[in-house]
């Protein structure tokens, strides 16, 4: 699949697979398999040219993304691991509201977006497991010493994560400080940097910039600081997908000295990603067709 975007869009969802873990913690009564919006509206997007934008709530849904992104959500599966989709996915938008029952569960929220796209879309869909191309991530040198860009999240920090962790434990909001980099992350063409960063989330990033699964073998754990410079080649990680130069504008700036993802991973980060095979669990998109319109 390959995507395309516009420069200006907004996001207010959590990623995949941080979705995935969110859901399937989340407390309260099993999720009804039936769960549907109340109310949804669906409208075809024919200016290029207007700004990306998807929010989802515990109230509802409003996005204006290319459906990929909502099929990526719906599913909780990233490009690799789905096999089927039609491209046009990645190039058509539609302008989508739609509004949840009130006190609807926030871990309902991608039954009822799968439940949208099999009643609109048409979407139907199996699940397989298929001996796939992987990347094993290990330490790169024999004596654990790690790369310059990946360093131990100092105590204090740590520490900030842990209380804003227990703030969302006990429904409060967590306290955030814009002057404080403590718990940050950026991500653009070729660059990955963070702050408190686990092992399993630069895995998921790698996993996306990679197109293929990445087990973590190293055996580190705690958090990390860590700064990935890397010859950027269409792919960037999250729920967009592969992306390429946005419509009608520049290409993103490409550095001819970076070097390769797996080089950059070993010399910065003191980590090799090395070539394996592997059981993947895949999806099959077996149907999904322009959707029916308001």
């Amino acid at each position: 699949m390959r995507a395309q975007s516009v420069a200006v869009f907004a996001i207010a969802i959590v990623p995949v697979m941080a979705a995935a873990q969110q859901f399937q913690t989340a407390p309260g009564a099993p999720v009804d398999p039936e769960s549907r919006f109340e109310v949804a509206s669906i409208r075809p997007i024919n200016d290029a040219s207007s700004p990306m934008l998807i929010r989802m709530t515990p109230g509802g849904l409003d996005s204006a993304m290319p459906v990929g992104v909502l099929l990526r959500q719906a599913l909780q599966k990233p490009d690799y691991q789905m096999v089927g989709a039609p491209g046009w996915i990645n190039t058509e938008r539609y302008a989508i509201r739609a509004t949840a029952a009130k006190g609807a569960s926030p871990a309902a929220m991608p039954v009822m977006l799968r439940n949208l796209l099999k009643d609109r879309f048409q979407l139907a869909a199996h699940v397989e497991t298929r001996e796939q191309p992987i990347f094993d991530l290990v330490l790169a040198r024999s004596d654990g010493r790690l790369g310059p860009n990946l360093t131990a999240t100092s105590a204090a920090c740590q520490a900030t994560i842990a209380n804003r962790q227990e703030a969302v434990k006990s429904g409060k909001p967590p306290a955030f400080d814009p002057n404080d980099p403590c718990g940050s992350g950026r991500t653009a063409p070729g660059l990955i940097s963070g702050s408190g960063r686990s092992i399993a989330q630069l895995v998921s990033m790698l996993s996306d910039l990679t197109g293929r699964p990445v087990i973590d073998k190293t055996g580190l754990t705690g958090l990390y600081d860590l700064t990935l410079k890397f010859a950027f080649e269409g792919r960037m990680p999250g729920i967009m997908g592969p992306l390429g130069a946005p419509p009608g504008g520049p290409a993103p700036t490409v550095d001819p000295d970076a070097p390769s993802l797996s080089a950059a991973v070993q010399e910065q980060l003191g980590l090799r990603l090395d070539s394996a095979r592997g059981p993947v669990e895949i999806v099959i998109i077996d149907k999904f067709e322009k959707p029916t319109l308001d």
